[in-house]
């Protein structure tokens, strides 16, 4: 797999990033699979991708109103941090109140993971990198693509010049900085793609990033 390969999907009424990634053999895992379930497995058929893992960066309503879809059309296993278990399946805790309009589907994951599992299919591995703040079990899934470039899907824990808020259930601002000083301390570079808007990577967000960079 190329990062070139990943496929990006803007869904949701609040334009949350979808990421169908190739593991080779043509098969994928989706990451964040915020709505439209039809949609995702669409994209992915065109593309000749069966998906075999669904891969959840935390619990909120605006990345997983999917997953159960999904779960249910390819058979494929939901993984999501054991911290954020109850978001899925709370409207309140998952804030699915930003969007009436839209039916909350509750959501009970078959996997769960903690800081430094990995998670493999076919080709790839994804490390689980805990990043806490935005919520309890906010995460970062760090890979690695066929020519060696890093890869962090780093759902709402940065974007590109901002982060996620921190005021919802499990939310915590102090414990949230302390997840991005780790984000900081990272040696390498990586290409950020973020739970919303454009990707982004962390060298730039080092240096630009109101909320990680050392400005003088």
């Amino acid at each position: 797999m190329k990062y070139t390969d990943i496929i990006t999907l803007v869904l949701s009424p609040l334009a949350t990033n979808c990421y169908i990634v190739p593991t080779g053999a043509g098969e994928a895992v989706v990451i964040d699979p915020a709505d439209d379930g039809e949609e995702i497995l669409a994209r992915a058929s065109e593309a000749g991708l069966a998906i075999k893992k669904i891969l959840l960066t935390h619990g909120h309503f605006d990345h997983i109103g999917a997953a159960d879809y999904v779960r249910k059309e390819t058979g494929s296993p939901i993984y999501v941090h054991k911290a954020d278990e109850c978001v899925m399946a709370d409207s309140v805790k998952s804030f699915a109140f930003f969007c009436p309009g839209k039916p909350f589907v509750p959501c009970i994951p078959d996997n769960l993971f903690d800081d430094g599992d990995t998670i493999s299919q076919g080709e790839l591995t994804f490390t689980v990198m805990s990043t806490p703040g935005h919520t309890a079990g906010s995460v970062c899934f760090l890979c690695s693509d066929e020519d060696g470039r890093d890869i962090m899907f780093a759902g709402d824990t940065i974007f590109k010049d901002s982060i996620g808020r921190s005021d919802g259930y499990s939310g915590d601002p102090r414990v949230q900085m302390e997840s991005l000083d780790k984000l900081k301390a990272l040696e390498k570079d990586y290409i950020i793609y973020p739970g919303h808007g454009e990707k982004t990577t962390l060298a730039t967000e080092k240096k630009y990033n109101p909320f990680i960079a050392d400005f003088i």
